[in-house]
């Protein structure tokens, strides 16, 4: 069984022969609005995991929890999980010992999945609108699989900025074929230039190995 299998609460009825797989992922990069990439997730939800290991071999999970653990160290501090999704960034996070982390999603149904995997707190909310969360509200935060075809543009960096408290930590990733062409390498290093946050770090990994698409993985510093 694979890492991603593990601890699967709602798919011990489900039928994962019955997955859309490539539909899958395809109904999610071609939403043009809300609604349609809700429903997109709520149509995936029951076997996001399984595709993410069988169909598209999906590392950005483990990849972003480890280079975030190069930075952060203390397992206490409060961290922010947005576009959590069925919760694979919370159980690296668990695995590693962190223990104070919530989480956030646009899908309700990819949320009931995350349930039982380290979150304190799970709920619903929109990085394209303002996420229900106060300012300087956490000592860091990831954002996985979120800056990528249909979802979000490099224009909501600044609602990750806001609910990170000055001197947070921010580990994000980008899918590498709307790096350029949707402008996040200008907007990186324009927000670097205001002294909205310094950059710590920015390289490029594997991100989905059986499409062999790879990954921008971000840390900044917020300032």
């Amino acid at each position: 069984m694979s890492k991603n299998q593990k601890d699967l609460k709602l798919q011990d009825n489900f039928d994962p022969s019955k997955s859309k797989n490539k539909d899958n992922l395809l109904g999610v990069y071609k939403s043009q609005n809300e609604d349609e990439l809700i429903s997109a997730y709520k149509d995936w939800a029951l076997v996001y995991d399984k595709d993410n290991d069988d169909v598209l071999g999906t590392v950005s999970q483990p990849n972003s929890v480890k280079i975030f653990h190069e930075y952060l160290k203390d397992s206490k501090l409060k961290i922010i999980d947005v576009g959590c999704g069925t919760g694979l960034v919370g159980l690296e996070l668990k695995n590693l010992g962190f223990s104070n982390f919530d989480g956030i999603d646009i899908s309700q149904e990819m949320i009931d999945v995350a349930q039982g995997r380290g979150y304190n707190s799970l709920f619903l909310g929109n990085l394209n609108k303002s996420l229900p969360i106060g300012s300087n509200s956490y000592d860091a935060a990831l954002c996985v699989g979120v800056f990528t075809h249909g979802h979000v543009g490099p224009e909501r960096f600044s609602e990750l900025v806001r609910i990170v408290k000055p001197e947070g930590i921010i580990c994000f990733t980008i899918n590498e074929n709307v790096y350029e062409s949707q402008g996040f390498d200008v907007a990186i290093k324009h927000l670097e230039s205001l002294n909205i946050w310094k950059v710590l770090n920015i390289r490029k990994h594997d991100y989905m190995v059986k499409k062999n698409v790879k990954g921008i993985y971000c840390v900044v510093k917020v300032t």
